[in-house]
């Protein structure tokens, strides 16, 4: 009796689970989700289990998959808030130009406010500062906090000092 109750519960629990299967959200570009039926179990498989799906997907159409964005629900996993992993991307030629774009970067985890032409670098006055101060220059670069045009700007101030 109590086996069935618990295969009972079993059944009814992994039902909860789902998965949206791939689902156009435009031009040649797709999502998949999965989410688990408990909170008892990672993202990690669901979000490689995405992958594959996403993978097939394009395999099939004869594309390459390139990944648009990702997206893990986050603990603690209760109130139905459970383990989710969605994966969003495009099926391409193998040839397209979009192949070439540059992959998922992690998102900013600081966030720099720009209120007035305030110096983003102190004066360099001897050799030494300026090297100095063009390494803290290409970390930023390097980083993504500046763009090429405003590096290739400030480097040359340093350098006509």
């Amino acid at each position: 009796m109590k086996h069935k109750i618990l295969l009972t519960f079993v059944i009814i629990i992994s039902g909860c689970a789902s998965n949206s299967g791939v689902v156009s959200i435009g031009e040649d570009t797709y999502m998949v989700s999965r989410q688990a039926a408990t909170g008892f179990s990672g993202s990690g498989t669901l979000k490689a289990e995405a992958f594959s799906e996403a993978t097939a997907h394009c395999k099939k159409m004869g594309k390459t998959m390139q990944v648009v964005s990702t997206y893990e629900a986050q603990p603690p996993y209760v109130f139905a808030n459970f383990p989710k992993a969605e994966v969003q991307f495009m099926c391409l030629d193998k040839g397209d130009n979009e192949l070439a774009r540059p992959k998922l970067k992690k998102t900013a985890d600081t966030v720099v406010e720009v209120k007035s032409e305030t110096r983003v670098l102190s004066e360099p006055n001897s050799e030494a500062d300026m090297y100095s101060e063009l390494i803290k220059l290409n970390d930023l670069l390097t980083k993504g906090i500046i763009s090429e045009s405003e590096f290739d700007q400030l480097k040359q101030k340093i350098l006509s000092k």
